[in-house]
């Protein structure tokens, strides 16, 4: 990680699970780091239920500014 990189704060906005999941996998290919994203996702109740709680769900493509909180609330930023 560069010193740009450091400095610059993470800010929220919408993403869709390939572009979020190569945030957090950026060493496999997209397909891959999309399919691991839901993986962990659905294999996480207390995330389940607040990205529920935001409007989620399971079959929408682009996850909204406040479901990627969620996300990065329980997964930590990527």
């Amino acid at each position: 990680m560069n010193a740009y990189q450091e400095a610059k704060p993470w800010k929220s906005h919408s993403h869709s699970y390939l572009s979020l999941g190569c945030l957090y996998s950026p060493d496999i290919t997209p397909a891959v780091a999309s399919r691991r994203l839901k993986m962990w996702i659905i294999r996480n109740p207390q995330l389940v239920e607040e990205l529920v709680q935001a409007g989620w769900n399971d079959r929408q493509r682009i996850l909204t500014p406040r479901q990627v909180d969620c996300i990065v609330r329980v997964l930590g930023e990527p």
